[in-house]
């Protein structure tokens, strides 16, 4: 959905457009046969279109319509004929594994009974993703960022849109990318597995102290909240259950390893938050998947806050994003000295993490 232009929210063929996208492009990639079902059943369908039409044309329509219904059934699947039909289909509502046979009716159905109750959630929802998986694509970048070898693996981390973040504990978790290579304690729990492509395997850090765990995020995730924790769980799609795994595990551990998010806009906050990790540890700045939502303007605001930021320490940053292609692309952006310095690729990626192509090949 990266690669989309913003939808007009009152154009129904545009909106019809972006759900066969999603259908062609993102839900074969992702391996989901049960969103790609409902994508095309939207996108030929009038009334469930002008209900997803309620939904801010800053974020992606599928995600949070899809998201919208699995979180009122997390809410109550068995309070009406509708529900019961449909929580079927979600492993994570039922217990069981998806049934065979056509589930977009039940899915028209409840949409449309329900319509009054997803409103709320179709206007305010939002697409904050805990992806876990991507940290098997950040943890490589610290190990060829020379300012984390120079400060012997000391790294104060700053994440743009972290959401809960539980990608800022990405040093409390297990890896394992096959032949071999695998960094972290046995015992660590998510393991997180990624699939090496190409010849060069990723580099993994030596030592990595994280002195500072920082995030910065227009609604920052309240871990104690269990409405927020059910939206995010929403956001899995059904049959993902190795995800969903991970990020209970994840929202485990985060209990015991604290974080500090602070709310607000990267465009303009950002410098003020690179100030405030620590001056004798490597300043690292990174977002996975989150530049999308982002202007090219609003884009531009944040390199040149990081430019400013320089002029006191050095800082890294590493972004992940998608290419548009159905892959995204690692690039590394050093900063020093009031000077933004060359970009450089360093890895191409399954969106999710679960495959990483690292070195020349990826540029």
């Amino acid at each position: 959905m990266e690669g989309l232009p913003k939808f007009d929210a009152r154009d129904r063929e545009g909106l019809a457009q972006i759900f066969r996208y999603f259908a062609t492009v993102e839900t074969p990639r992702m391996d989901s046969r049960l969103y790609e079902e409902f994508s095309f059943g939207v996108a030929s369908d009038p009334e469930v279109l002008d209900l997803a039409s309620q939904i801010d044309r800053g974020q992606p329509a599928p995600n949070i319509l899809f998201g919208a219904v699995q979180d009122l059934l997390f809410e109550d699947s068995s309070a009406n004929p509708e529900a019961l039909a449909l929580s079927a289909f979600y492993p994570a509502v039922s217990g069981r594994g998806i049934p065979e046979g056509p589930a977009w009716p039940a899915f028209r159905n409840f949409c449309l009974a329900h319509s009054v109750r997803l409103g709320p959630r179709l206007r305010t929802g939002r697409t904050q993703t805990c992806v876990v998986h991507r940290c098997t694509i950040i943890l490589p970048t610290l190990a060829v960022l020379p300012r984390v070898d120079s400060a012997n693996g000391r790294v104060g981390l700053l994440e743009i849109g972290p959401s809960a973040g539980l990608n800022l504990r990405m040093d409390h978790y297990r890896y394992d990318y096959g032949d071999g290579l695998v960094w972290g304690d046995a015992n660590a729990r998510p393991e997180l597995h990624c699939e090496i492509r190409g010849d060069s395997p990723p580099p993994m850090p030596g030592r990595l102290d994280v002195v500072a765990r920082r995030g910065l995020d227009l609604h920052p995730i309240d871990l104690d909240d269990p409405g927020e924790l059910r939206w995010l769980k929403a956001l899995v799609w059904p049959e993902h259950a190795e995800r969903a795994k991970v990020m209970a595990e994840a929202f485990e551990l985060a209990r015991s390893v604290p974080v500090e998010i602070e709310a607000g806009d990267a465009t303009t906050d950002i410098e003020k938050c690179v100030a405030r990790l620590p001056s004798d540890a490597a300043r690292v700045v990174f977002a996975t998947h989150v530049f999308y939502q982002i202007s090219s303007e609003g884009r531009m605001a944040i390199l040149d806050g990081l430019t400013r930021a320089s002029t006191e320490c050095p800082v890294d940053l590493v972004v992940m994003e998608s290419t548009g292609v159905g892959d995204s692309r690692v690039d590394w952006y050093p900063f020093e000295a009031g000077e933004r310095k060359k970009r450089k690729s360093l890895a191409h990626s399954d969106s999710h993490g679960r495959w990483i192509q690292w070195g020349e090949a990826a540029s």
